[in-house]
């Protein structure tokens, strides 16, 4: 079972929304000045001091999301 999901509102940026339909946060995707013609995804929970999670592999940002969120400081 999935802790998040995500609604897109521009086609760089993505809502994250946890279980309960929360917003908890952003992914953004960006071009990627170290590989060029790759894209980087930059997830960023709402109030949390460790900054940026940076994921290369589209495939793992949903992954990180949520470890993010269960390991998430003040939730």
């Amino acid at each position: 079972m999935s802790y998040v999901t995500f609604k897109r509102v521009r086609p760089d940026e993505s809502r994250i929304y946890d279980a309960e339909g929360d917003y908890v946060g952003d992914v953004y995707a960006h071009d990627d000045i170290l590989n060029p013609g790759q894209r980087v995804y930059l997830v960023l929970l709402e109030d949390d001091p460790r900054g940026w999670a940076t994921v290369r592999d589209r495939n793992r940002i949903r992954e990180i999301a949520e470890q993010r969120l269960l390991s998430h400081p003040y939730r």
